[in-house]
């Protein structure tokens, strides 16, 4: 993986998610430290409930090296998402033969420059088992399985030693990160290249069996009259009429949409959330914008879109059906945005 690739897969908006925690702090005053980013982490859409997420902070936190802190790894509990999010886009471009290739392909491609990487805010006598069990933690999202980080730690514990030089008087560590990683990681990359895989066998098995119409040309989502909506409402805090809601939507899946051309919802899926995020992020005032960060829109979006894929993401639909189907879930999820917007 080329070093520019890398630093952007690591890309987050520091700056601005440390903003938002500071405004949750302020908001919080009778929560402890590690309740507040719990609070945080959660609001960020990571997955597992405070309970959980504290139970993995409050473990942690001594394994931090001196200098870091317990909001370094919560920043770095978020940075993990969004590196995944990175490496799926690989499996998905790349045609491999089975999921042992995809996991050791990656893990080098990938993780082991992110092993490098996270272990820089750790102390340096910090167990392997410790750091794989971490790994599957940051890389699962428990979206159906609670999160029980004392089996996980235990299940890693019988996978992965801490190995020194058997030499006493050296007592130098012996590089394992790559069993670490494999016993992090390699369940959750096979498990990402089955479901990518599947959906590629399908499309190719569809394709065969009917020949869609293709856009002229790659169009994008134009959300103007939603951003208007939501910059006219954070001025006037005036009650959006449902037909209002109802007609900036239709605007929106109508710009990308077109009758006549048939869609898959992988196809997409990322131009959709990227597209009404950034409109709803841009009708934002600064203030909110403090609040709701456009990562948090995002996250937000992706794991409510998530709640209706199994049944949306094999169909292939003309762009009048999409409209039709997609105009009630996307102003669903507005309407429960702009009524929480000043919670």
């Amino acid at each position: 993986m080329l070093k520019n690739e890398f630093n952007r897969a690591l890309k987050i908006d520091k700056e601005r998610l440390q903003g938002y925690y500071e405004r949750i702090k302020s908001q919080s005053s009778s929560l402890t430290p590690i309740q507040i980013i719990a609070k945080f982490l959660v609001n960020q859409s990571i997955t597992p409930s405070t309970s959980e997420v504290i139970e993995v902070l409050d473990y942690y936190k001594s394994r931090i090296l001196n200098g870091k802190d317990i909001l370094d790894l919560a920043f770095e509990w978020i940075r993990a998402h969004h590196f995944r999010s990175e490496y799926k886009k690989h499996l998905i471009k790349e045609q491999y033969k089975d999921y042992n290739i995809a996991v050791d392909d990656c893990i080098f491609l990938f993780f082991l420059n992110y092993d490098e990487y996270i272990r820089k805010i750790f102390i340096e006598d910090i167990k392997e088992f410790e750091l794989s069990a971490l790994y599957q933690v940051f890389f699962s999202s428990f979206d159906k399985d609670p999160l029980k980080l004392n089996d996980i730690l235990e299940e890693h514990k019988r996978k992965v030693l801490t190995i020194f030089d058997k030499d006493e008087r050296i007592n130098e560590r012996i590089n394992t990160n790559i069993l670490t990683l494999r016993s992090g990681l390699s369940e959750i990359i096979k498990n990402d290249y089955n479901e990518i895989s599947g959906t590629k066998t399908k499309t190719i098995n569809n394709s065969t069996m009917k020949k869609r119409p293709i856009p002229i040309k790659p169009f994008i989502f134009d959300g103007t009259m939603i951003e208007r909506l939501i910059k006219f409402y954070c001025f006037n805090k005036n009650k959006i009429q449902e037909r209002e809601l109802e007609m900036s939507v239709s605007q929106f899946l109508k710009s990308y949409f077109k009758s006549g051309f048939s869609y898959r919802f992988e196809e997409f899926k990322e131009i959709l959330i990227r597209g009404l995020t950034d409109h709803i992020y841009s009708g934002l005032t600064e203030e909110i914008k403090d609040i709701r960060p456009l990562e948090t829109l995002e996250f937000q979006l992706s794991n409510f879109l998530n709640q209706y894929e199994s049944s949306i993401k094999e169909k292939d639909l003309d762009g009048s059906a999409w409209t039709n189907d997609l105009k009630i879930m996307l102003g669903t999820f507005l309407s429960e945005f702009i009524n929480n917007l000043f919670e």
